[in-house]
């Protein structure tokens, strides 16, 4: 299991425009959202393919001057993904340990990027233009906005390749 937790302060941004702002975007990158609490949301994703859990929790604090946003964020595997990565381990047991290392490290990055991306996004005042991605900004995918990582081929959540 893959945890991260990032706190930041947003100077000049208010609550109540981080919010819509804040669920949209997560929106668009294909978790499920759902408010847990005032100016508090968790999101998850769930790709059965690869047996792949991803979920955090968001929680937006009025500070003197500004705004503090508490992000924590998790990915494991599911019962699914260990039970196939069982069958392979029984087969290929050196390939299925080379391939759990290289999952895991997509996991962290995929989680990174999508961390990276949020606080980002997040920054730019509302009405600003978003749609140049900057040096650490992951390409949107043309389909859905999700972000997308720089191998990918195929985004995950919609499915259409990559331009």
């Amino acid at each position: 299991m893959l945890e991260r937790r990032e706190a930041r302060l947003f100077p000049g941004l208010r609550r109540d425009d981080a919010w819509g702002k804040a669920w949209d975007w997560w929106g668009r990158q294909g978790f499920h959202l759902a408010k847990t609490g005032p100016y508090r949301f968790h999101g998850s994703s769930h790709y059965a393919r690869i047996g792949l859990r991803r979920e955090f929790d968001l929680i937006l604090d009025d500070v003197s001057g500004g705004l503090n946003v508490d992000l924590t964020f998790r990915a494991q595997i599911t019962d699914e993904g260990l039970i196939a990565g069982a069958v392979a381990a029984v087969f290929l047991l050196p390939v299925a340990v080379l391939g759990g290392a290289v999952s895991y490290s997509e996991y962290e990055t995929d989680a990174q990027t999508l961390i990276v991306a949020f606080w980002q996004f997040l920054s730019v005042p509302s009405g600003a233009a978003t749609d140049r991605p900057t040096s650490a900004m992951p390409a949107k995918c043309t389909g859905c906005g999700a972000a997308l990582l720089p191998d990918w081929k195929v985004c995950p959540y919609c499915g259409r390749t990559r331009d």
